[in-house]
């Protein structure tokens, strides 16, 4: 049994990370309530361009042509490239874990149907999980000051890839905010184009007179559509990741709370046992001495 010095050490050492754990809820509250901002700002931009998108090939039909817009069915996709967004950091629960899970359910199952199947990543925690597994481009600390020329580049250096022909599809696992203490998973093609919009917005764009004209429009605005979406799936996962931290840190705080509450009972237990035995120490001696 442990003894009384040692259970205080104990009852200190947790004090202490029960301070750190609550400073880092703390810094994670406040980094996700700027994370979240962004990221509800981006989304109804997004889905905008997405449907202006739609609107320009419903109103121009057959004539409107982009080398990102050509459709492929799914035997003319040979190779892959598969982005891993996860975080440079730990101590967010599950955050980094449902990724890394996802991506090879991913690999399990669709991995067979590909010729050439490459990673690329995007934090810290999914290339150091995947490097002895699999061998892809890492971008290092990518969300360190994420801007939209960071997304910009990102996405034209994947444009770049899939029009050269070095990669058929171009797909993102990502955690997708929900809320504070949700996150989905989310497995999401960004090449080549599947389908865009709704069919409601689509017939509405697509009665509107664009100037100077739907293909000068769409070349200006497919590079700019495929960076908010990186730039959008980043953020996603970066409100993900401060959501996760700021839960898995309150929890951490709270178990140390219950931690301490249990150690200090422990503790009183053995001080009394300890005094119990001094006073039985002392009237034994005494009894002796009268004896």
């Amino acid at each position: 049994m442990a003894s009384a010095k040692d259970l205080r050490k104990r009852i200190s050492s947790v004090k202490n990370t029960q301070q750190i754990t609550k400073a880092m809820k703390m810094v994670s509250a406040a980094k996700l309530r700027r994370a979240q901002s962004n990221i509800l700002a981006l989304r109804p931009y997004a889905h905008e361009v997405n449907s202006v998108i739609a609107g320009l090939a419903k109103a121009s039909g057959a004539e409107l042509s982009h080398p990102l817009l050509n459709p492929k069915s799914d035997d003319e996709i040979q190779t892959a490239l598969v982005v891993i967004v996860t975080s440079d950091r730990g101590l967010c629960g599950g955050f980094n874990g449902n990724v890394m899970k996802a991506a090879q359910r991913f690999l399990r199952t669709h991995g067979h149907k590909y010729k050439k199947l490459d990673f690329a990543f995007i934090g810290k925690k999914g290339y150091e999980f995947f490097r002895s597994r699999k061998t892809g481009k890492y971008y290092q600390d990518f969300a360190v000051g994420l801007n939209f020329a960071k997304a910009n580049g990102l996405a034209q250096e994947l444009i770049n890839l899939y029009l050269s022909g070095e990669y058929d599809e171009i797909k993102f696992i990502y955690n997708e905010f929900k809320s504070a203490i949700s996150q989905k998973v989310n497995v999401e093609t960004l090449l080549p184009i599947r389908s865009m919009g709704d069919g409601a917005a689509s017939a509405e764009l697509a009665l509107t007179i664009y100037e100077p004209g739907p293909q000068q429009i769409l070349e200006q605005l497919l590079p700019q559509h495929f960076a908010v979406q990186v730039f959008r799936m980043v953020l996603e996962s970066l409100a993900g990741e401060h959501g996760a931290r700021m839960a898995a840190m309150e929890n951490a705080t709270k178990n140390a709370g219950e931690m301490i509450r249990k150690i200090t009972l422990l503790y009183n237990k053995t001080r009394q046992a300890g005094i119990t035995k001094e006073l039985l120490e002392i009237i034994s001696g005494t009894e002796a001495a009268k004896g």
